[in-house]
């Protein structure tokens, strides 16, 4: 479970820079809800995930994970509990780490106390159980560097590296934006079937209207710093792409 109760956040406060990027938000995610956020740039959509992973901090407003007041504890003390995913598939990995050297330090986190302990053989059956679920053919390239994978296996890594250890919570910000279609197809479909496996609960931010249809039981629209629209599954069955840019208006 994930509660945000009034929310709110001011950048430049007092300049004529001054932008209310989160504007009293409160919201309840329920666990195993798999949540998609539409709307125009500077939405409050990145920011939100910001405040709820650590690297901004809120001007007021409260962030409860599993009835925990997580809203001024450090960004590394939440990554323990919390899995995140960019844009920028170069991002979440160690490009001049091996396959199996990254998925030990993801493997080693919140159980073991150093690397040196990170890899452990009888770990690489289930690191090669886990990449083959990618269709990637990685399992078979656990020695190769990351920094020579394509940027759709790099994120298709990352994905894994973020729910190895089942995560409290998953943060997407826009994780198939840089990738090609049938990539971001690709990873879509993992993703989807990594949340239902382990029933994350899930956030994800995309501009992508047929994925936000597509994808998990719940959509939200934000617009100026505030959720403005909320679909269940149902209603996300009963509306097509033409009507919700039509009705929000996301052009």
């Amino acid at each position: 479970m994930l509660k945000l109760e009034n929310l709110s956040l001011t950048f430049h406060p007092n300049t004529v820079n001054e932008r209310v990027a989160l504007n009293d938000v409160s919201y309840e995610f329920a666990p195993g809800d798999f949540v998609t956020i539409l709307g125009t740039n500077g939405a409050g959509k990145s920011t939100l995930l910001n405040c709820i992973a650590g690297t901004l901090e809120p001007d007021r407003g409260k962030i409860i994970l599993d009835d925990t007041d997580i809203t001024w504890m450090k960004e590394h003390a939440r990554a323990r509990q919390i899995g995140r995913l960019f844009q920028d598939p170069l991002k979440g990995t160690a490009p001049n780490m091996t396959i199996l050297e990254n998925l030990g330090l993801a493997y080693s986190r919140g159980k073991r106390s150093s690397f040196r302990r990170a890899i452990q053989k009888a770990d690489i059956p289930f690191f090669r159980e886990q990449l083959a679920k990618l269709n990637l053919g990685l399992e078979d390239r656990m020695e190769t560097k990351v920094g020579l994978l394509s940027g759709g296996q790099r994120q298709a890594l990352t994905l894994l590296m973020a729910t190895l250890v089942t995560p409290k919570l998953l943060l997407l910000d826009e994780h198939t934006a840089a990738l090609d279609p049938k990539t971001a197809q690709n990873i879509m479909e993992v993703t989807d079937a990594i949340v239902k496996e382990h029933r994350i609960l899930t956030i994800m931010i995309t501009h992508n209207i047929k994925q936000a249809l597509t994808y998990g039981n719940k959509l939200l629209v934000m617009n100026e710093g505030k959720i403005v629209k909320e679909l269940n599954a149902t209603e996300k069955m009963q509306i097509g792409v033409d009507q919700l840019l039509a009705m929000y208006d996301l052009t």
